[in-house]
């Protein structure tokens, strides 16, 4: 079984609980106006690697990853545009047992979600508009797909981490926020994570010759998340900034 990889970071702390390795699966059905990892679409560094190969190299690290809850974690791109090779390297890290994770955009079919889920410990999935039309306009696709695994997930009692990326002027207007607690809240969920934007990804751009929508907008300051959180607070969800 091999996987299309275009990195491996260990010792990564900000990508679910402990300390874990990363490993970045190439291809995205989403074009984000504000993507930090264009090589997944890109294709840049991408390599076909085996399980095996990138399990024997979160193991390395098996001791700090048992000390401190940690794990393996997948993302990408969208990682389950290659469902198989997540599941079976999942798999085989619980079989270790290491803590399992896949952060997603909920962008693809169902069966696809369905497919890996008995092998997944947490789901970080990301929510980015509720508007149809305005999400199209953002990641060049609706949003039918990701509400409705979202909804599936919560049903199915996934343990699912709920993630909202505060890109300013894109994904923190009110009417959004107001529309995501609605969502959340309809799920039974009153818990979100709020992911700030940053720029450190725009040299990634610029080395592929690509052009970033997002250049120009700043980070959110702490008073921009403040307001973010307590807009949603008034709605019944509870955010608090990831890391």
């Amino acid at each position: 079984m091999k996987g299309r990889v275009f990195d491996v970071q260990r010792f990564s702390v900000h990508d679910g609980p402990g300390i874990r390795t990363t490993v970045f699966l190439a291809g995205c059905p989403l074009r984000c106006a504000w993507c930090h990892n264009p090589e997944a679409f890109a294709g840049e560094g991408a390599r076909l690697r085996d399980v095996e190969d990138v399990l024997a190299e979160a193991l390395r690290d098996r001791d700090y990853c048992a000390a401190s809850g940690g794990g393996v974690t997948v993302s990408g791109g969208e990682p389950l545009l290659q469902a198989g090779f997540v599941r079976e390297l999942l798999k085989r890290a619980r079989a270790e047992r290491l803590h399992t994770c896949v952060q997603t955009s909920g962008a693809v079919p169902e069966e696809l979600v369905r497919s890996v889920e008995e092998v997944v410990d947490l789901f970080q999935f990301d929510l980015k508009h509720l508007d149809g039309q305005r999400h199209e306009a953002l990641t060049g696709v609706g949003n039918e797909r990701l509400v409705e695994n979202a909804r599936g997930l919560a049903a199915r009692g996934a343990c699912v981490e709920f993630r909202l990326p505060v890109v300013p002027g894109f994904t923190d207007d009110d009417a959004n926020l107001r529309a995501l607690a609605a969502f959340l809240t309809g799920l039974g969920v009153r818990a979100l994570q709020l992911v700030p934007y940053q720029r450190m990804y725009l040299d990634k751009y610029r080395a592929l010759g690509l052009a970033a929508r997002c250049a120009h907008v700043e980070p959110p300051s702490a008073a921009h998340l403040e307001r973010v959180r307590r807009t949603l607070a008034g709605a019944g969800v509870d955010a608090a900034v990831a890391g």
